[in-house]
């Protein structure tokens, strides 16, 4: 009778054993996979954050030349205007019409 309850001791274990080797396994798997998701995540993540941070680079790049652009504009704007100015300006040298105002409209005397 030990003989038999000893047998059967020795297989419980071995089967206790095994079962748990199994699960161990199976949580190491489980593990390993939820890493590479991890890894894959942040992998995703960093790809997502240089991709915005070069959308954002070129972005601010075409604002500057915008500005850049609009700025050239007003300036050319503002030089013809004055070029205009000083063409229409005649220079009457105190000769005024009647009604106290140069020649062309653009002067007092």
């Amino acid at each position: 009778m030990k003989l038999i309850k000893g047998i059967f001791v020795i297989a419980v274990l071995s089967v206790l054993t095994f079962s748990c080797d199994q699960t161990k396994k199976e949580a190491t798997d489980a593990a390993d996979a939820v890493e590479n998701a991890a890894d894959a995540t942040v992998d995703a993540a960093e790809s997502a954050a240089d991709a915005t941070a070069d959308a954002v680079e070129g972005a601010a790049d075409d604002a500057e030349q915008a500005v850049d652009s609009v700025a050239s504009d007003v300036e050319k704007a503002v030089d013809s205007a004055k070029v205009m100015a000083d063409s229409t300006m005649k220079n009457c040298k105190g000769k005024c019409a009647k009604d106290g105002k140069s020649c062309d409209g653009s002067c007092k005397a």
